[in-house]
Order: structure tokens, then C-alpha cells, then sequence
């Protein structure tokens, strides 16, 4: 198995170079073989968490025979590519009990799947994709195209375990211009408008949409997911002060000292700078807690085994009272009602 063996070289997870080796061998060509000739062996199964360099990846597709594949390459990937495949970040994402937590999620973690491309979500529904692995030597319309269809194909497919099968979202942006001959199928597979030669690769998800209750949801699940994806990622990847700050409050909320200096302590920075580089990240240290108890409430009201005093506690709160009027504040109802509304079928 090849791996990346520079420091910064861009890696993709071995779910992705599998995937790639099925949709070409869906086209007729030995996927194995293409990849092995491009130096990368799938011939013997890999190891879960085996990462190969991208580049190598991107010449296996480039250097098939021309007119080997068509523009639906990426659909074509998107078939063999499930939420298994990704093992814990896959978990992590098809248990998000809502829209907005599944693109919150992929917007932070999305270095899994590839440590160079890069996910943005906007907050109001539209989840960007910039692909930056690309270089000269691959860096053409087709593969362009192949990459932009696979990505929106791939998240929308995830989205659709969570959402239903035949979820659609409000509109898709490829920066591709329309290939022709198949927008056809590609507006079939989507089921929605599709915004050709964009600025800017995109899935926009109805506003409405991001916050409704997900049926297969399990907060508990998705955060002990995120948790070992964060821990997997930490060692090659750069995360962002707030991202940080957020785990690190996922371990102190049920010690219950989790001030401002205990926080900076547990990362390993003097408390005004942690301040500081909180705020030039556009929050504080109030907002980041208020954020990361409300998360850790949604997960700990759905476990019966714990009474409202008890979740107060875990999560810092001086009395039940306050807890309570946060959680109002939260969710527009009392812990209590919450909780018998999640039960009620």
C-alpha cells in the first residue's frame, strides 16, 4: 500500500481509491490494475486507515486510454462509495440528528476524505466545495469535471441516509460547463435545478431543511464518532483554534471546571491568548460554551437514563433552573417537553 511519506503532501482515504478502482472497472478497465501501474497497490486488502498520496490518484484517472470514461465518472463513483466505507467519519456524519449538524461536520472534517480540497458551509444551506489537489499535469476540464460530479454526487448520497432516498436539494452548482449529452442524467440523480460554469461548486439545501429532527439521528453516536476522527486527523492535519477549543470542552463540561483558564491549561496556552485567538476566529469564550452545551444537551436529553438534574450538572450549570431556561432559550421548550416530544412517535 502506498502512503504519503512527505510531511504536507496531499492524502486521500483509501474508501476514495477503492471507490475510483470500482467506477473504472464499471467502465471496463482493470481499476486494479490502472492503480497499480500508477503506484498504487489495492490488489491486497488495505489497512482502514490507510491514506495514499493524491496525486498518485489523480494519475491513475488521467492516465487511462482517451474516451475510456464519459462526464457521469463521478456518478459512477458515487455508487461505490457508502457511509461504511468511511468508518468512523462516515458514522459521524449519518448520525448528525440534523442537516445543519451533518454540514457543520463535513465543513471540519472534510481533511478525512481529502487533506487538500476543501469544504464551506455557509449557515444558510449552501455546502462549497474548492478542489485544490488538482495539479497541472491533471488539472483539465474532464477531470475537473469528474472530481465536481463525484464530490456533489458522494455528500449527496450521505445526505440522503440521513434525510431520505430521494432527498433533493434546493440547487447544485458545478463550475463545469453543462456536458453535453447528459445533463440529463445528471438532473435525474439530483432531482433538483443545476447551475452550470459557477463561480464555485455547491449543494444548497433548503434553510427550512437544516434543522428538522432527522429520523436516524443519535447525537451520542455522532459526537463519540467526531471525537475519534478528531483523533485520527489531529497528528497530520491543522485544526483551527475553535475546533480546538471545542473538543477540548467535550472533556472538561463533566469534570466540571472548565473556566476560561482550565480551557487555555488544556490546550497548552496562556489563557489572553486563547482569548485572543478566539475572537480573531469571530467568537469568545461565552459563545464557544453556550455553542458546545447546547450540542452535549441534545445529546444527553435523549438518554432516559438521565434525569434533567443530572444533565444540568454534567453540563456545568450552578442549578437546574438555569439550565432550564438556557435549554428553553435553546430549543423553544423545556428539557422535559423536549424529551417527551422526542419520545412520542
Amino acid at each position: 500500500m502506498s502512503v504519503s511519506s512527505e510531511a504536507g503532501q496531499p492524502t486521500s482515504y483509501i474508501a476514495t481509491v477503492i471507490g475510483v478502482a470500482k467506477a473504472m472497472d464499471s467502465y471496463g478497465l482493470d481499476g486494479t490494475a490502472a492503480l497499480t501501474e500508477a503506484g498504487i497497490d489495492v490488489a491486497h486488502t488495505p489497512p482502514f486507515d490507510a491514506r495514499v498520496p493524491t496525486n498518485l490518484l489523480h494519475q491513475a484517472i488521467i492516465s487511462a486510454p482517451e474516451g475510456t470514461f464519459d462526464p457521469l465518472f463521478g456518478l459512477k463513483f458515487a455508487e461505490f462509495v457508502w457511509p461504511g466505507s468511511y468508518h468512523a467519519f462516515g458514522v459521524m456524519i449519518t448520525s448528525s440528528t440534523t442537516l445543519r449538524a451533518c454540514c457543520q461536520r463535513l465543513r471540519r472534517y472534510y481533511a478525512y476524505i481529502n487533506t487538500s480540497d476543501q469544504v464551506a458551509f455557509d449557515g444558510h444551506g449552501c455546502l462549497r466545495y474548492t478542489e485544490t489537489s488538482l495539479g497541472e499535469s491533471g488539472n483539465t476540464i474532464l477531470e475537473s469535471t469528474y472530481h465536481d460530479i463525484g464530490w456533489a454526487a458522494t455528500m449527496l448520497k450521505l445526505v440522503r441516509f440521513i434525510a431520505s432516498p430521494d432527498y433533493a436539494p434546493e440547487a447544485v452548482s458545478l463550475v463545469i460547463p453543462a456536458p453535453e449529452g447528459y445533463t440529463q442524467q445528471l438532473s435525474d440523480y439530483f432531482g433538483c435545478e443545476i447551475h452550470y460554469d459557477a463561480e464555485q461548486t455547491a449543494l444548497c439545501f433548503r434553510e427550512e431543511d437544516l434543522d428538522k429532527p432527522l429520523a436516524g439521528g443519535n447525537a451520542e453516536l455522532a459526537r463519540h464518532s467526531e471525537c475519534l476522527v478528531y483523533d485520527y486527523l489531529k497528528d497530520f492535519v491543522q485544526f483551527g483554534i475553535i475546533n480546538r477549543a471545542r473538543m477540548s470542552l467535550f472533556e472538561l463540561l463533566p469534570r466540571g471546571n472548565f473556566d476560561l483558564d482550565s480551557l487555555a491549561e488544556q490546550m497548552g496556552l496562556p489563557s489572553a491568548q486563547l482569548a485572543t485567538e478566539l475572537k480573531e476566529a469571530g467568537t469568545n469564550y461565552q459563545q464557544l460554551l453556550a455553542d458546545v452545551r447546547r450540542e452535549l444537551a441534545e445529546e444527553y436529553i435523549e438518554r432516559s437514563e438521565l434525569s434533567v438534574n443530572e444533565i444540568a450538572y454534567m453540563l456545568g450549570f450552578s442549578d437546574c433552573s438555569n439550565f432550564a431556561r438556557s435549554f428553553r432559550r435553546w430549543m423553544g421548550t423545556s428539557p422535559s417537553e423536549y424529551r417527551e416530544n422526542k419520545r412520542s412517535p
